[in-house]
């Protein structure tokens, strides 16, 4: 793995050239969960809170969802124990 790989971007306002690769993650469930999780993943140093968009009603998923040419999905799903 070289260091352009492992680098985060610090700035929320850095524009995102055409050719940078992404990833998209999702969080869909219970608001309480999602929340829950983002305070998870936040906490394991994996990513920063703000980073994540506002909360989307299930309607806007497909809109927010599209996909790019050549693009795939997988899904993780974890179960919760209460």
């Amino acid at each position: 793995m070289t260091d352009e790989f492992m680098s985060v971007p610090t700035g929320d306002n850095r524009p995102v050239a055409s050719s940078r690769r992404s990833v998209k993650m999702l969080l869909i469930g219970p608001p309480e969960e999602v929340e829950h999780t983002i305070a998870h993943l936040y906490h394991c140093g994996f990513c920063r809170v703000e980073h994540w968009s506002r909360a989307l009603p299930y309607a806007q998923i497909q809109q927010a969802t599209i996909r790019e040419p050549g693009e795939i999905m997988r899904i993780y799903k974890r179960y919760l124990e209460r």
